[in-house]
This record gives structure tokens, sequence and C-alpha cells, in this order.
């Protein structure tokens, strides 16, 4: 693999955003909590873990409101490693009444290639400054206006979590609108089905299974030619749904998700989880 923007897969699973619970107490996960997950790859005779991805979740206060920040770090396996050395590391703060985005600091290396995003958000999270750098193109520093609260990438995760995925199982589809380097993306969720999923490394576990659809808007730069694996798409833009099981408990939590590639396949499993409010109940 040449590059591998394994952290491109990773922000598509950000995806839905709904009616978002308005107190701390009310949501889904708290301080204390850590999620690792492991990224395994497989294509032709190629078949093994390559990366790691962790979540720590603190409360803490910025410039005076009560907020969670996400510290998000990742690195390849020694194996990948071999081929190309990525890190990761991620740092999104968003409020823990409505959980809007104040602060999001991303900063990445794939070999040769790097990334830096830092974003500040005003106007309740609808007015984002986005100032990014990139070993491929020159600096860039964007403000964006939306009628809607614009998402990074990782609150996007916590925003799913806390959403009432339960009318998405009703039939319900969920939108949520993200950045990712200077693009606005559209992002919506479906369901497909409850089933029993086999995670290795954790057991089998009951598990919602959801489809992300993901779009890029007019203007922004096609994020499957910004990667350097390519996702997956059906030729007009579109990329292939990307899968992810989560948990149908109070946590829920994302046990697994599966994305298609231009080369072979990527799924992610949960290898690790502390401090949720709730332990993951496996049934084999």
């Amino acid at each position: 693999m040449k590059h591998s923007n394994l952290t491109f897969i990773f922000a598509l699973l950000f995806a839905a955003l709904t009616s978002i619970a308005a107190s701390a107490q009310g949501l889904p996960f708290q301080g204390g909590e850590k999620l690792s997950y492991k990224l395994h790859y497989k294509w032709g005779v190629i078949n093994a873990d390559i990366a790691r991805l962790e979540f720590n979740i603190k409360e803490e206060n910025y410039n005076g409101t009560p907020c969670f920040r996400i510290v998000t770090k990742g690195a390849t396996s020694n194996l990948a490693a071999s081929i190309v050395k990525v890190q990761y590391y991620y740092d999104s703060r968003f409020s823990q009444d409505g959980l809007i985005p104040l602060s999001f600091y991303r900063e990445q290396t794939e070999g040769s290639y790097w990334a830096k995003n830092n974003y500040t958000w005003s106007a309740n999270g609808k007015q984002l400054r986005a100032v990014v750098d990139k070993s491929t193109r020159p600096h860039r520093d964007t403000t964006f206006k939306l009628n809607e609260v614009i998402h990074d990438v990782i609150g996007s995760l916590y925003c799913v979590r806390a959403a009432d995925l339960d009318a998405v199982k009703a039939g319900k589809t969920l939108h949520l609108v993200t950045a990712l380097d200077c693009n606005i993306n559209d992002l919506t969720v479906s369901y497909v089905k409850t089933e029993e999923k086999k995670v290795p490394d954790l057991g089998t576990v009951t598990a919602d299974k959801y489809a992300l659809y993901f779009r890029t808007r007019k203007g922004g730069e096609r994020l499957d030619k910004e990667s350097h694996v390519a996702i997956a798409n059906k030729g007009d833009g579109n990329l292939i749904p990307i899968y992810l099981w989560i948990t149908p408990d109070e946590s829920r939590i994302i046990v697994s998700f599966s994305a298609a590639i231009a080369v072979g396949n990527v799924v992610g499993r949960l290898v690790e989880s502390h401090g949720t409010k709730r332990d993951i109940v496996t049934i084999k």
C-alpha cells in the first residue's frame, strides 16, 4: 500500500446526528472512558492487523464552558510501518450541553505526507474557521458559514452515540454535517439489521448494523482522490457504504466497522474498553 490514509476511512465512520441529549448525565459516555480499536487489512495474500486507534475522553472547562475533550492517537503496527509509517493525533472539544463543537486539532503523518487541521467555531457551531496545512497543497485559511452545526470527525462519533438511534431502527435516516480538511461533507446513516456480531478479541455481541453514506458538498475536493488508499466508489462520486455495528444498550459503543477501499477491505474492531457507563455484554 502506498501512503495508506486509514484516517480517512476512520473519519467516515463518524456519521449521524439527530436530537442530542441536553446534559452530560443523559449521554451514553462519560469522562474517563477509553476505547481502543485495531484496524485489519485484507487483500490477496495480505491478511493482517495494521494499525491501532485509541480514544480517551476527559471532562474539563474550555473558556468557561463545561466540555468533553477527546484525545485520539493512532499508529501503524510494526508490520505496516515497514511499508509506510503512519501516525495520527486528534484533539477535539465540544460542549457537554448540546455537544456544540469548540475546538479541533488534527496532525497526521504518512511517510513523507503530512496534514494539519486547526479548527475554531463561532455562532453556536454554525461558523467554522478551518486552517489547513498539507504537504501536497498550499496553506489554506477558510471560513464556512452554514445554517447547521458543523462537527469535526471526532465530535461526530460522539454525536452518533448520543443520537436517537432507535428512530433510525424505525426507518428514520440520520444526517450530519462534518468537516475534514477544507471540505464540508454530508453524512447519512440508515439501519440495516440487528445481529450477533463476532468480534475477534472481544467475543460475540448483539449489535445493530448501520450503513453510512457519504457525499462531499459542491466545490469540495473528492476525498477518495485525497486518500492515498482510495475508498471504493460507484463511479458516480458516491462512495460504497461503510458498515458499522453499535451496541443497542445505553452506552451505544461502536464495536466494529467495515470499509471497502480501492484495493481490499479494512475492518476495525474494538479490543479494549475502560470507564464505559456499561460493560459490553458478550453472548458467546
